[in-house]
């Protein structure tokens, strides 16, 4: 029997999906995360799915892992003791940055360039230069590259060291000499070198994507080696891969060489499952929300593919990775709601996390936070969470809201927990905004999808703050991160720094460096473990108008005619530029600055299924209705047991979250194993 297992280690929760059969059956398992040592509770995890699919560890075929050790480390700023050795004369690039700001007048705003990454004193310049073309200006200096590598080891005690020369990305001669030399002296040092992390021009981004591949490398390292030997205790014979920001997955071994790809991993699983599910239930143009124990992540999915941006961010900083586009929030069902100095009612982005929790978790928490005020409000608590493995003290989640809450603003207790909810969705809402609307895209055209452990129970009221119609609830929406890790093809791209422009001589030019790059990149997947008979190559060019300082991504086909190519370009670029800047120049001279090949080996995606019932039935409940502002009888019911309609109030429970159906709305289970709810048509008339 064939296994998949797909593991997404969250704030809160380990999310793990499993599918025997060659996935003809699925199985959903949730365990509280282990931030102290994330691999224990994805071992925990992975045993509990396989005991609960009825599969063993030697069955296991695939198993893809979404990692959050990278991001946490440079969220809370702890990783390696890092060095940096750079051209002389470029010492204070990190700190130098591009001289923007973000908030152009705020006075006491914070550096914005990643100075904790490597502070001054841990920066050497060593002579040595290549000019623009890649020839040599002035040659490396052997006994300059021992001494500053010296120094920085004995003396200031680094861990992993960052290797950032410039005109690298043109040739990488230069920067493979000095690593040369750098583990000759010390062979245990961790190295990054800039022109394999990031072969692109801009010497600014490329020195931050490098140094913070140099931060966490010595992190990922130990865990995913660490993680290897656990699975090798617990006989999975199947090779570990892990999801990076993009939305492909690679072999763990690149990571442990590349550890900087696996920033966001987690929230790219979540992108690529929604696309998946979406286009199994005939929906392309979605937006999904999933909201989970400490925040919530927005992407917008086009026409069945999530949008992938050539950089992202993580917590303040941007970073040069290739990410698929979400926007994030401080607002989950951890999130602490407070009374401030001024009287007004806060929510997050602080969060209770997975340790004490919510008051409710009975774990020493005393914070209102969302699930608490959930619990009061009647839309959670009839089965507890994660399938009843976590149960929920619904009286001190009621005290929590009173005292914190209530009490201090003067109001019922129901009407603070309604507060809490509130400017919860508002906040799902406006990120929602900034996905969609803020670039161009009529939100009222897409489907909402509705995902995490706690999304469900806040879909209908971000719809109605949006506008939208229709909401889609994934089969298993609190473990959609974990389906799409499985969902996801393997990709492994490659960058080359390459400036030509569109006529014959220079298009003939590009398609021989596309067909080299594409060779080199799909005897590195092969090298991985993949077959190379699956593996096919795809292609991309930065374009932009002669003059410009920015460019452009446009797809092109590799095996296309040269002409072709050139108009594929051309068209591409002009169409991106007229829907970005409203307009292009007839007359503009197009170049490429570089390009993209990304080796694919496509993977056989699961079907999402449909949870089944379990047999057990639920008591009437209440739950607070916004419409009455008040308390009514709510139908309640397993998700399993839904084959026809069900009109709100309502709430419908499964093993990994709750859908809250408010009044106004209407659910129902559609073929494709997942369930929509709709706006009552007679209820839009009336708005």
């Amino acid at each position: 029997m064939s296994t998949w297992v797909g593991i997404d280690v969250g704030g809160t929760f380990t999310d793990v999906i499993v599918y025997t059969n060659d996935g003809a059956e699925s199985t959903t398992v949730k365990v509280p995360s282990t931030p102290s040592d994330p691999g224990k509770a994805l071992i925990a995890g992975l045993e509990a799915g396989l005991q609960k699919a009825g599969s063993t560890p030697r069955e296991v075929t695939s198993l893809v892992h979404g990692s959050t050790v990278g991001t946490n480390a440079i969220l809370e700023q702890a990783g390696a003791r890092i060095g940096i050795i750079t051209t002389a004369g470029f010492e204070d690039s990190l700190y130098i940055g591009r001289a923007k700001r973000t908030e152009m007048y705020d006075l006491m705003i914070d550096p914005e360039t990643p100075y904790f990454l490597c502070p001054r004193h841990r920066i050497r310049g060593i002579p040595g230069r290549l000019s623009k073309t890649g020839d040599i200006v002035e040659d490396i200096d052997p006994q300059a590259v021992r001494s500053a590598v010296r120094e920085l080891v004995e003396e200031e005690h680094i861990e992993s060291l960052a290797i950032n020369l410039l005109f690298s990305f043109v040739s990488p001669r230069q920067e493979l000499q000095v690593a040369q030399i750098v583990q000759a002296e010390y062979p245990d040092l961790y190295v990054s070198l800039s022109s394999q992390v990031d072969p692109r021009a801009r010497e600014y981004e490329r020195l931050v994507v490098t140094a913070m591949d140099a931060y966490i490398r010595p992190k990922m390292s130990t865990y995913i080696g660490q993680l290897q030997k656990r699975l090798d205790d617990l006989d999975v014979s199947a090779r570990l891969q892990v999801m990076e920001s993009h939305g492909g997955i690679v072999d763990s071994s690149t990571i442990r060489q590349r550890a900087v790809g696996t920033l966001l991993s987690g929230l790219a699983g979540g992108a690529i499952g929604a696309g998946a599910v979406g286009q199994v239930a005939g929906r392309g143009q979605i937006l999904a929300f999933d909201m989970g124990g400490t925040s919530t992540d927005v992407t917008l999915i086009d026409n069945g593919q999530p949008l992938v941006s050539d950089e992202g961010a993580v917590g303040a900083h941007r970073v040069r990775v290739p990410m698929v586009d979400v926007h994030t929030i401080g607002a989950g069902g951890g999130s602490i709601a407070l009374v401030d100095s001024a009287g007004s009612l806060r929510v997050g982005p602080q969060s209770a996390g997975a340790v004490p929790g919510p008051a409710a978790y009975a774990n020493g928490g005393g914070n209102a936070t969302v699930t608490d005020a959930n619990i009061v409000l009647g839309y959670l608590g009839a089965a507890g969470l994660a399938g009843g493995t976590l149960t929920l003290d619904k009286d001190l989640a009621h005290k929590a809201v009173k005292e914190e809450i209530a009490d201090r603003l003067g109001i019922p207790v129901e009407q603070a927990a309604w507060g809490i909810h509130r400017i919860a969705v508002a906040g799902m809402a406006s990120a929602a905004r900034v996905v969609s609307v803020s670039r161009g895209h009529d939100a009222r055209r897409f489907t909402l999808l509705a995902c995490g452990g706690a999304g469900p129970m806040h879909a209908c009221g971000v719809a109605d703050d949006l506008g939208i119609d229709e909401i889609l609830i994934p089969p298993y929406p609190g473990v959609l991160s974990a389906y799409g890790l499985l969902a996801a093809d393997a990709e492994m791209p490659q960058w080359k720094t390459f400036h030509t422009d569109l006529s014959e001589q220079g298009i003939t030019r590009l398609r021989a460096e596309l067909g080299r790059v594409g060779e080199e990149v799909t005897a590195r997947m092969a090298n991985a473990g993949v077959p190379v008979g699956d593996i096919y190559i795809n292609g991309a060019v930065d374009a932009r108008y002669r003059g410009q300082s920015h460019e452009l991504t446009v797809h092109v086909n590799v095996t296309d005619s040269d002409s072709a190519i050139a108009s594929a370009i051309r068209e591409g670029f002009e169409s991106q530029h007229q829907n970005l800047y409203g307009q292009t120049d007839p007359n503009g001279l197009v170049e490429i600055t570089g390009l993209k090949v990304t080796a694919v080996a496509k993977r056989t995606t699961p079907s999402p299924q449909a949870p089944v019932t379990d047999g057990r039935t639920f008591s009437p409940q209440k739950m607070y209705d916004p419409t009455t502002k008040s308390m009514v009888p709510a139908a309640i019911m397993h998700r399993g047991s839904l084959t026809g309609t069900l009109a709100g109030p309502a709430i419908i429970l499964q093993d990994d979250t709750t859908t809250v159906v408010q009044r106004g709305w209407t659910a129902h289970a559609d073929p494709s194993g997942s369930l929509f709810i709709s706006r009552d048509k007679a209820g839009a008339d009336a708005e």
